[in-house]
């Protein structure tokens, strides 16, 4: 809060989701925390509830007089989610089976998210062209403010994509975009070097 650094608690696998919520929560309505905006969470559109997850965040945005960042991506536990539910003998999985209907749902969240302005900040977290150019146009370009919302991507990946969105030029699309670099010891980075592995193959 010092340094206005803004701070996402990250997704897990959905067994984590109420652990982690309980903790967004504390800190919405920790008095040492008020005023400061940079309080996020990330949300992964693969899991069936996400819908829902967003409308508790933007009534607890309400609730807490915040307006939350929300990172939206489409998700990186895929195979976990789908074995530890045929382990445990649940009637369903808590993720969808089938990599278009994450992409569905990946920009029915994105609306959603993008219908509570006062509330949440959007943060997309894409490589995809055609997700990219849907939430552009789903978000109404002629009626762009800054600060509206911002895309992200990962060092490293996507960058001939995102040449042609950041930039004031007119032949660039004007939307900022964050860019994450993970920074660690080795024994941390390869943690996250699986984790991005595993990603790639749920998408």
């Amino acid at each position: 809060r010092h340094y206005d650094i803004g701070l996402n608690i990250d997704a897990e696998e959905s067994d984590r989701l109420e652990l982690s919520l309980d903790l967004l929560e504390r800190l919405c309505f920790d008095e040492a925390l008020s005023g400061w905006q940079g309080i996020g969470f990330v949300i992964q559109a693969y899991q069936k509830r996400c819908p829902a997850l967003i409308d508790y965040l933007v009534d607890l945005a309400s609730r807490s007089k915040r307006r939350l960042m929300i990172r939206l991506v489409k998700g990186a536990y895929w195979d976990t989610e789908i074995k530890r539910a045929q382990v445990d003998g649940l009637e369903d999985y808590p993720v969808y089976t089938r990599k278009a209907y994450t992409d569905i749902a990946y920009l029915a969240c994105a609306k959603k998210l993008l219908s509570a302005p006062d509330q949440i900040y959007p943060q997309f977290a894409t490589h995809n062209a055609q997700t990219l150019a849907t939430i552009y146009e789903m978000a109404e370009p002629h009626r762009y403010q800054p600060g509206q919302y911002e895309f992200q991507c990962l060092h490293g990946m996507g960058e001939p994509l995102y040449e042609q969105v950041v930039g004031a030029s007119p032949d660039k699309l004007g939307r900022p975009c964050r860019i994450y670099a993970p920074v660690g010891t080795h024994e941390t980075l390869l943690a996250y070097l699986v984790r991005r592995l595993l990603e790639n193959g749920a998408n």
